[in-house]
């Protein structure tokens, strides 16, 4: 039984049993993937799972109920339990079901055909990465992690109101982490990239030599002496610090007084050269979509402009208490999860400066290129941070050695408002992302 099949046939039966209005969430997901190790397959997996939410009002009321199959002895089950339930829960508000929006924008090709690749092109693929790396450098000895692998993801929302939102995407991603050794010293590395449209798209052998080139430039790092150094976030480390504070965007946490940006809408809350975007209908980004999980039609947000801050992420609930228009961004953390609110493809716009650039205008300084212990170094609310982290020493604008020891302090809010240069190299591998990010002065305990 297919989804369209399943779902026409519990709105029929719910109808009959007395549901005034009834919606379905399905989402469906399934991956493969490829790993190798010395030459030889080490894992293939094949791995599918998702379900359906379904929530409907009978006897004036909301129920819920939700499954993991789509077979016709289920939809009893899901009405009943809905119905079960719709006596007992209680909401402060209550859920109404959505029609949709006026228009939503065009869906992007997908290219079915993706999620159908042959094993053997995802295996010689992985090789030919794994092949590569070990013949770059003589100091790689081992890649630790190599693989291919293929994701599709279906979502699907429905009512009775009208709403009917469905996308089907397909991703091929190829990741290499290897080891570097000299001497009596160890050291690792790692780059991935992706395509939304072939295994053969991505250049595997480029994923290997910059994920070698990455491994053994951190050979004989050392700490430096603590101090306040200007420091330059490489765009992969600048794009995790930004992700680890997203949620001080949403207008749940807003609200929940959770965040330092409250009340703040119209105000500076960065330097003016710094604008934040979240865009779902860029082209060609792992993160797109035309709707969110709501159903409703997904746009360009501008967050910051120009250092200004506009908006806080709103789904439909929290836009009404606010009084403002949704900006699209319910979320979902599964089929049964419930409604939040979060970022599609959240960016900061990129500047005209080269990281070459940046680092050539540092007379001492650093350039961070990985943290560490992300969850337990930040805190949200104040937006302090102390983070371990991994980088190179700059002199005379140069980089002269790989860093390591070191720990980098400060306050998110501040990095906002201190920001001197943005790079003009964002690359899109996730759903948030930056630029390299300089700055004129952060604290590094070292030696």
């Amino acid at each position: 039984m297919n989804i369209q099949q399943f779902q026409e046939a519990l709105f029929t039966k719910g109808r009959e049993i007395g549901y005034a209005d009834m919606e379905i969430y399905y989402i469906n997901g399934r991956s493969t993937s490829v790993k190798v190790l010395k030459g030889e397959i080490d894992q293939y997996t094949i791995v599918e799972n998702g379900g359906l939410s379904f929530r409907g009002v009978i006897d004036g009321k909301m129920g819920y109920a939700s499954t993991e199959k789509l077979e016709p002895d289920v939809i009893d089950f899901l009405l009943e339990e809905a119905h079960s339930n719709a006596d007992i829960l209680e909401s402060e508000e209550q859920d109404e079901l959505f029609k949709g929006s006026v228009s939503y924008p065009e869906q992007p090709a997908h290219a079915a055909a993706l999620a159908d690749t042959a094993p053997e092109i995802l295996i010689e693929a992985a090789l030919e990465m794994e092949r590569t790396a070990l013949a770059a450098d003589p100091r790689i000895v081992m890649a630790r992690h190599c693989s291919v692998s293929i994701r599709e993801n279906e979502v699907l929302i429905v009512n009775t109101k009208g709403l009917h939102c469905h996308r089907r995407k397909s991703l091929a991603t190829a990741y290499v982490y290897v080891i570097a050794k000299e001497n009596d010293e160890t050291v690792t590395g790692g780059w991935h990239d992706y395509s939304l449209r072939s295994v053969e798209e991505i250049n595997i052998a480029d994923v290997a030599h910059k994920a070698v080139k990455e491994a053994v430039s951190k050979l004989g790092a050392h700490t430096i002496q603590s101090d306040n150094y200007p420091v330059i976030f490489r765009h992969d480390a600048a794009a995790q610090l930004l992700a680890a504070y997203t949620s001080v965007f949403s207008a749940e946490s807003v609200d929940k007084g959770f965040s330092r940006l409250a009340g703040k809408l119209g105000e500076k809350v960065a330097n003016t050269k710094l604008t934040l975007v979240d865009d779902p209908l860029m082209e060609n980004v792992p993160a797109g979509s035309t709707f969110d999980a709501e159903g409703s039609a997904t746009r360009r947000n501008e967050i910051i402009k120009d250092g200004e801050l506009l908006t806080y992420f709103h789904n439909r609930k929290t836009a009404r208490k606010a009084g403002v228009q949704s900006t699209s961004n319910a979320s979902k953390g599964g089929y049964n999860g419930k409604i939040g609110v979060s970022y599609h493809n959240l960016y900061v716009a990129p500047g005209s400066s080269t990281l070459e650039d940046m680092i050539r205008k540092t007379d001492r300084g650093l350039m961070i290129v990985e943290l560490q212990g992300l969850h337990a170094g930040t805190n949200t609310a104040s937006g302090n941070f102390s983070l371990a982290c991994l980088g190179y020493l700059i002199e005379q604008g140069k980089v002269v050695r790989a860093v390591n020891q070191i720990t980098v302090s400060g306050n998110f809010f501040d990095v906002l408002q201190q920001i001197e240069e943005i790079g003009n190299d964002l690359r899109f591998t996730g759903s948030c992302t930056s630029p390299s990010l300089k700055l004129a002065s952060l604290s590094i305990s070292g030696s």
